[in-house]
């Protein structure tokens, strides 16, 4: 693949996220006043499942499964593989017919778990693969109760099968999610790699995929009197100010030697458009490289 170099630059910013609001759906069973009172404070479910006994350990964990039989209307048990036609609780389709996804059996590792401190949580349930590092399937805000377990908001994940975790957050009044696809853990020498953030917020009972962002890129190629170069790209930690995502960015050029020949960095920061996406007020670093399309 040939490379060149772009000119490097330092940028600047700032952005805002709104608030997001969360519909109810389906019955409710009988819940105690201690947890009738609870529900002041987090938003209403749109999908729910009592627990059944034995669904809770001693100590208030839920089993694997029953993540599963909430989120997942056609969940038949470990074993067996999902659909892409299969429906989420809300009724959505898993996978769209041009998705591209693999079904396998699903096991009780295919679910990866985030929880903040007040009981929220981060499931992504992995249905689905597109190939043997990439995995795709629902992503739901969840809480576990004593009576029964709550999805707030469901939406759809893509990313590194084993490398992929999540955070929960909150600018103002939103939930967000902040996904972590970090493609490049684990990378060996001289191959190329990509990582990224996606951030998901809360509305309407929807994980809407708000933004995308990269958080490391590795590619090869030549520039003019200098040879084989590494292009590299790696971020800070998104930084979360009251309404503001932030994400900072520095871009190397290295020689065959892995000294910098070029540098830059920069804040690219988004702002929340009336489509509920988030618009970043300008392009990554990583736009400044000509490079051939992305793989």
């Amino acid at each position: 693949m040939g490379l060149s170099l772009g000119t490097l630059q330092r940028r600047n910013g700032v952005a805002c996220l709104v608030a997001g609001i969360v519909a109810a759906c389906g019955s409710v069973p009988p819940i105690s006043r201690i947890e009738d009172k609870a529900r002041l404070d987090v938003p209403i479910a749109i999908c729910r499942k009592p627990m059944a006994p034995g669904d809770l350990s001693d100590a208030g964990v839920a089993r694997t499964d029953a993540y599963w039989g909430v989120a997942l209307s056609n969940f038949r048990g470990f074993g067996g593989a999902m659909r892409p036609d299969d429906l989420d609780c809300v009724g959505e389709p898993l996978a769209g017919p041009a998705a591209n996804l693999t079904a396998a059996p699903v096991t009780q590792d295919d679910l990866v778990l985030s929880s903040a401190e007040d009981g929220l949580s981060a499931v992504w349930l992995r249905s689905f693969r597109r190939s043997e590092d990439l995995a795709a399937g629902p992503l739901a805000l969840v809480r576990v109760r004593p009576s029964e377990i709550d999805v707030y908001a469901i939406g759809r994940f893509q990313g590194s099968l084993r490398h992929s975790r999540f955070e929960l957050a909150e600018l103002g009044t939103s939930q967000m999610i902040v996904a972590h696809d970090e493609g490049c853990a684990d990378v060996k020498v001289d191959v190329e790699c990509d990582s990224a953030l996606v951030f998901f917020v809360a509305a309407g009972g929807k994980l809407l995929a708000a933004a995308t962002s990269p958080a490391q890129k590795i590619r090869y190629g030549n520039a003019k009197g200098l040879g084989r170069v590494q292009f590299r790209l790696t971020t800070d930690a998104p930084v979360l100010d009251g309404r503001t995502v932030r994400v900072h960015e520095k871009l190397q050029v290295r020689d065959s030697a892995q000294e910098d020949v070029r540098k830059a960095e920069g804040d690219r920061v988004f702002v929340l458009g009336a489509d509920g996406r988030l618009v970043a007020d300008q392009e990554s670093l990583w736009s400044q490289v000509t490079a051939a399309p992305e793989k």
